[in-house]
């Protein structure tokens, strides 16, 4: 008979997954406020389904965040995490007492020791580059005295063309970097750090009940599809990122082959 009392580990991204900005979704007098800027004012929402479902997973499971948010920009979050969290892209790991995982991070400092001066060189090199689109801002995202990665966003998000970017980084950066582009926000990260990695530091070090229990993971951007595939199942939000992908790629996959389905 099954243990109903078991409880599964819920790893969890958090923007469009769980909620949304207001630039995204215009907020409606039922929704739950999930996020707070900077000046303490509101700026992302959950919808009532989004609240049920984030009650539902705190209800029946151990709730584990996995975001690009830092330490920092978790804390504005509305919403308790008593396991634990991933933050910055996997380059940060927070104990459930919300203290750094010193192990984690003394293997994220030796990993990125190789990196530093191509991520000195990453501003610069993405200033120049958006001369003849637009004007951007950009810097080196650190945390707990480390450089982990870098970000790009434009000063007048209209005619979105940070994409473009990529395009012109040397060939080194496409091979030692892996890049994530969402809308007005571009991160250009070391394949030493990742949420993937992350999630299997934890999994292999500190879920030590993990044969007693299972895996679930939800995430909404095609570069969550690497932590989620180290859960047992995982699920996507509708319309996310990812849905929007699959579902392109199997209609172009039967129109080619006419069947669902793979030879292998």
């Amino acid at each position: 008979m099954t243990d109903l009392a078991i409880k599964p580990y819920i790893f969890v991204d958090l923007d469009d997954t769980l909620f949304q900005t207001n630039r995204r979704c215009s907020p409606a007098d039922d929704f739950t406020i999930a996020t707070t800027d900077k000046s303490g004012q509101p700026l992302s929402f959950m919808k009532p389904r989004q609240k049920m479902f984030v009650d539902w997973m705190n209800h029946t499971g151990k709730l584990i965040p996995v975001t690009a948010r830092s330490v920092e920009a978790l804390s504005r979050v509305k919403m308790n995490f008593s396991h634990g969290a991933v933050c910055s892209h996997g380059g940060t790991i927070l104990n459930a007492d919300g203290s750094v995982d010193q192990q984690w991070h003394a293997q994220v400092e030796a990993g990125l020791h190789s990196y530093q001066s191509l991520l000195a060189n990453l501003p610069e090199l993405l200033l120049k580059a958006a001369v003849p689109y637009g004007s951007i801002r950009t810097w080196i995202v650190e945390e707990n005295g480390l450089g982990l990665y870098a970000v790009a966003k434009q000063n007048e998000p209209v005619s979105l063309f940070l994409k473009e970017l990529v395009n012109h980084l040397p060939p080194e950066y496409r091979s030692q970097f892996y890049i994530h582009s969402n809308a007005n926000n571009l991160a250009i990260i070391p394949k030493a750090i990742s949420k993937a990695l992350a999630v299997r530091y934890l999994m292999e070090n500190k879920l030590h009940d993990i044969d007693d229990s299972f895996l679930l993971g939800f995430g909404d951007s095609l570069s969550d599809f690497e932590f989620l595939a180290e859960c047992d199942w995982f699920g996507l939000p509708k319309s996310s990122q990812t849905h929007q992908w699959v579902n392109h790629h199997l209609k172009h996959d039967y129109e080619a082959k006419g069947y669902f389905g793979h030879d292998h």
